[in-house]
């Protein structure tokens, strides 16, 4: 800037021979503020419209928009692009003792509207009830399983906001890349449909979501369970999410999924597949209850969080934390008041 003013000064004219010095004085004197407005300014600007192009992408995204039933926020990429996570968790069943889980996973978001993302989870120890005796003599124990799969997820995301409530609608399809013997997969392509409504107030944001699909694994994902349920089956759920202090969510959500005709069960607790002969009132697959979490960002790119479900139908408990580390982390929202 100094030398921009000093050729501008420089002219061939009387006025600049004749006040060079007194030019020059000036600008050093100045300089510092002139460098200072300068480069605030171009800064201040282009911060105006960054937030400017955040707010207008995050106008049309819910917070379920920005997540996956895998994990917490971040995992499918706000603005257009690709995003890359990994999560590990560790988690506790009543039914089969511990297990650790490596998911990693792959979104790409199109525009405000659609994203798509794919993730699988690999089993990196796990407890199976499978027979150690013969065929003919069958004894049933639990042993350790290593570096199994579960089956692959594909998911396509749609967002949209109408009368201040967000609205994404997620069609999910699942690969039988899991072990059926080991109560891991499904055996089979499976699908899923999800419908979830949200209003943000304040701090809370209640949400409402219904759906219909073929399996049990599709639905809520980060809470892996012992068993998987192959057959038409409705799910709905209900809670509520929670902004609290150092940009940290709670979610407690109340669940339920209603098999709608005969279901196939594979489990890691049962003894093989067995085909489900009952009325669907007392159908095995029914499960309801609740389920938390707790998400909190150790740093941009890594978030550490903690899981609860409890089922009232099947008197079962899985527990366990996880970190969840993305390849490109999410823009930072507006920190909440305390």
């Amino acid at each position: 800037m100094i030398f921009s003013l000093a050729r501008r000064n420089l002219l061939p004219s009387w006025f600049a021979v004749l006040s060079i010095s007194t030019v020059l004085a000036l600008l050093f004197a100045v300089a510092p503020v002139c460098r200072a407005q300068a480069n605030q300014a171009p800064a201040a600007q282009v911060q105006e419209a960054q937030n400017n192009e955040l707010d207008d992408v995050l106008g049309g995204l819910s917070a379920e928009a920005m997540s996956n039933d895998s994990g917490p926020a971040g995992i499918i990429p706000v603005q257009k692009g690709f995003n890359v996570s990994l999560g590990t968790s560790s988690q506790h069943d009543s039914s089969n003792g511990w297990s650790s889980i490596l998911t990693p996973n792959v979104a790409y978001r199109l525009n405000r509207y659609i994203s798509v993302d794919a993730g699988v989870p690999m089993y990196l120890y796990i407890n199976i009830d499978a027979n150690v005796g013969t065929k003919a003599k069958p004894v049933y124990k639990y042993i350790s399983k290593k570096d199994a799969f579960g089956d692959t997820s594909l998911s396509l995301h749609g967002d949209a906001t109408a009368w201040m409530i967000d609205y994404n609608g997620t069609l999910s399809l699942g690969l039988p890349s899991g072990n059926t013997d080991y109560g891991l997969g499904a055996g089979q392509v499976t699908y899923n449909i999800n419908n979830h409504f949200e209003k943000s107030m304040g701090l809370f944001a209640p949400d409402l979501e219904f759906g219909f699909g073929d399996t049990s694994t599709l639905v809520n994902q980060r809470i892996l369970k012992s068993y998987i349920a192959v057959g038409p089956m409705a799910h709905f759920q209900a809670g509520t999410s929670v902004d609290l202090p150092w940009r940290m969510s709670f979610e407690a959500e109340l669940y339920e999924e209603l098999p709608l005709d005969k279901n196939l069960v594979y489990s890691t607790t049962g003894k093989g597949k067995k085909k489900v002969t009952t009325s669907i009132n007392i159908d095995p697959a029914e499960d309801n209850g609740f389920l938390t979490s707790l998400d909190i960002p150790l740093s941009r790119h890594v978030t550490m969080s903690g899981f609860y479900n409890r089922s009232l139908r099947d008197h079962d408990d899985v527990g366990g934390f996880s970190f969840t580390f993305l390849l490109k982390a999410p823009p930072q929202p507006p920190k909440v008041p305390f």
